[in-house]
């Protein structure tokens, strides 16, 4: 069996010297996300991997105590979500819960951390109201937002001469939210919106929308869909001609997952924003080939990004002396971040953590020299740029 697969479970043996400070006889951490639905193939048990692996790297125990690991399938139902979170935190003293794909479900289990008073390390999720309208101090959101995704997709087509634009989104949470910052980046760039549409989660036809989009004759469509909607949009974006029409395809991100189910065919030269990709530098690499022995894949940014999230943690945990989670997060926000995902990373008391982001292009085919090389850095984003001004928060925990 590989090491890394083991149940962390099986470390209680072990022990440190120092006297834990831990409220019962474990640390543990769950992992709550759709594993068997729309957003399975973004992370699902893949992040379930890279948990184990975080929890193996750190040594499997935390103030003399265990850690453990439990994760569940949301199915991307809000009341299936709500009710496992509500679980973990009131009867299974489960402390931290993480990634939470799905913004709409995300919004709910949000509040009953504020409540139960645990943490949320949240990577998943687009919509930034954990961090502005609805932010109770208790979600740290670890890897990207609207903000720092659409500006930087938006910017690259602005620059590039695009004057009007199309906008075809989920209809969802995250979709609304995608789709209101690129109207905001694009009027903002000095551009026109002339028309939008919504398709509901689960479409596997998107004829009709692509025809509207054609129709508008707009210089480019933003695609702020992703899994395998992202996927069946792209193909069928192809069957219809629009780029060889001369409409340019942006995304407003791409997933490792995306690239490897469209093909770079469909793909090559797409630019879009990430914070994080397995190919980035030497670290990221290593992450990235040891993930790729326990799944066979090479890792997306959210399993990446859940890692970084949960090692941090618990380097608080044993900073604070503690899994109290009060203290747990001011440790969170006086020690420095920084590691394989994080790049110059800084944590705000809304929770929101900024970190440089980046714009990458799909390769060409003949680009790839390995298994899932599918990504080149056109640019950096510095953090300060990437992401909103604490100044501008809405959280009333900052500005009252």
């Amino acid at each position: 069996m590989n090491k890394r697969l083991l149940v962390t479970a099986v470390l209680a043996s072990l022990a440190f010297a120092a006297p834990a400070q831990s409220g019962d006889n474990a640390v543990k951490i769950g992992v709550l996300n759709d594993q068997s639905s729309s957003f399975s193939a973004l992370g699902g048990t893949e992040v379930v991997r890279a948990v184990e692996m975080a929890v193996e790297d750190f040594g499997g125990q935390v103030l003399g105590k265990p850690i453990e690991v439990v994760s569940a399938d949301h199915q991307n139902k809000p009341d299936v979500g709500l009710a496992i979170a509500r679980e973990w935190l009131e009867e299974d003293g489960v402390d931290a819960i993480a990634d939470m794909a799905n913004s709409a479900i995300s919004l709910g289990v949000n509040t009953l951390i504020g409540e139960k008073g645990k943490v949320g390390l949240f990577v998943s999720p687009l919509t930034d109201r954990h961090t502005e309208a609805d932010c109770n101090g208790h979600t740290v959101a670890w890897a990207y937002d609207a903000y720092s995704t659409v500006g930087t997709s938006v910017k690259a087509l602005l620059d590039d001469g695009a004057k009007t634009f199309f906008i075809l989104s989920p209809d969802y949470e995250a979709g609304k939210v995608q789709e209101a910052w690129v109207e905001t980046a694009v009027k903002e760039g000095g551009a026109e919106v002339v028309g939008k549409i919504r398709a509901p989660l689960k479409t596997t036809d998107f004829s009709s929308y692509i025809l509207q989009a054609q129709a508008s004759g707009a210089d480019a469509i933003q695609l702020n869909l992703n899994g395998p909607e992202l996927v069946n949009a792209l193909k069928q974006i192809q069957e219809f001609g629009l780029i060889s029409g001369g409409q340019s395809i942006a995304v407003t991100f791409l997933h490792q997952s995306d690239a490897r189910a469209i093909g770079l065919e469909a793909l090559q030269g797409i630019r879009f924003a990430a914070p994080w990709f397995w190919n980035k530098d030497d670290e990221s690499r290593k992450f990235g080939l040891a993930m790729m022995e326990i799944t066979g894949n090479a890792p997306g940014w959210i399993a990446a990004g859940t890692y970084s999230a949960v090692t941090n943690y618990l380097r608080a945990v044993e900073k604070a002396g503690t899994d109290d989670a009060e203290a747990v997060l001011k440790a969170m926000r006086e020690m420095e971040i920084e590691d394989m995902f994080v790049r110059n990373g800084t944590l705000f008391p809304n929770g929101r953590l900024i970190h440089d982001m980046y714009l990458l292009e799909v390769k060409a085919p003949g680009e790839v020299k390995e298994k899932d090389d599918f990504f080149k850095l056109v640019s950096t984003v510095p953090a300060d740029k990437a992401f909103r001004p604490i100044s501008e928060t809405a959280c009333k925990i900052v500005n009252p």
